[in-house]
């Protein structure tokens, strides 16, 4: 049995390395187990103990098959395999760019990249094709992790909404239309007591973990938002905050931040920062 390796440990020279040891031999003794072959390694081989070879053995577990590869080749996909099998935090850096990525990794991680070939300042067409596909796989990652957190704040929305029409005495639950239509303007829709009944209250439900805490608003949420007037609020949850902090802007609130368009130049969305 393999025990969970720690990403420090795998993405080292040491670990990868080890890997290329224990494919060499698992090719002389294929029956052998893992464990086994890791036994056999350290026995037969002088500078074994130089290596990690759990992590290697987990390492192999990732990558899945054995080829002959040259050195740098068999990097990149062994680095591969880890960003997108175990998806470290840092990975997510990566669609900032390679330079402004590298300068958040350690010394090891950095070795692994170098070693790989992938530092080079003159890169071939196949490194560059290599790092926009990795790119791309951690804006995936990025971007499935964004809309975890969207709806997790979506659902705080709810909690709260429900709670406070409990409190005022109305009956109806909050509905969700943010869940089915990504193009409705507004996600969570809650009700209030009106002069004749119940009044629809529309909120759009935003997320942060920036600092300072901000805000993304599209054009259409505000087209919708102008549309509602004091019907429509802004939920922000700073999602840093142990439980999660709420903070509601009305339209005013937020109007006075808004740009115009001007000439030829049409807004899209907007950057509001929290005061």
């Amino acid at each position: 049995m393999i025990e969970f390796i720690s990403i420090e440990r795998i993405f080292s020279l040491s670990c990868f390395e080890g890997l290329r040891l224990l494919q060499k031999h698992k090719i002389q003794q294929p029956t052998l187990s893992i464990q086994d072959l890791i036994s056999y390694v350290e026995k037969v081989e002088i500078d074994a103990p130089s290596f990690d070879l759990e992590a290697s053995a987990h390492l192999s577990i990732l990558v899945g098959h054995y080829q002959e590869l040259d050195d740098q080749l068999f990097y990149q996909t062994c680095i591969s395999a880890v960003l997108q099998q175990r998806e470290p935090s840092w990975a997510k850096a990566m669609k900032s760019g390679r330079e402004r990525f590298t300068k958040e990794l350690s010394s090891d991680a950095k070795a692994v990249f170098s070693a790989a070939g992938l530092m080079v300042n003159r890169p071939s067409r196949e490194i560059v094709s290599w790092w926009d596909s990795i790119s791309g796989h951690a804006r995936y990652v990025f971007g499935r992790e964004s809309m975890r957190q969207a709806r997790e704040a979506e659902l705080l929305t709810i909690k709260e909404e429900i709670k406070r029409l409990k409190t005022i005495g109305i009956n109806e639950e909050p509905k969700w239309p943010g869940l089915d239509d990504n193009f409705a303007g507004y996600d969570v829709l809650t009700y209030d007591l009106g002069d004749v009944g119940l009044v629809n209250r529309l909120i759009e439900v935003k997320s942060t973990i920036a600092s300072p805490p901000r805000f993304i608003v599209s054009r259409n949420e505000w087209q919708v938002a102008k549309q509602s007037g004091s019907a429509y609020s802004f939920h922000i949850w700073d999602m840093r905050k142990s439980p999660p902090r709420l903070h509601v802007y009305s339209v005013a609130d937020v109007e006075l931040h808004i740009p115009v368009d001007q000439g030829n130049g049409w807004w899209k969305s907007a950057e509001i920062r929290l005061s």
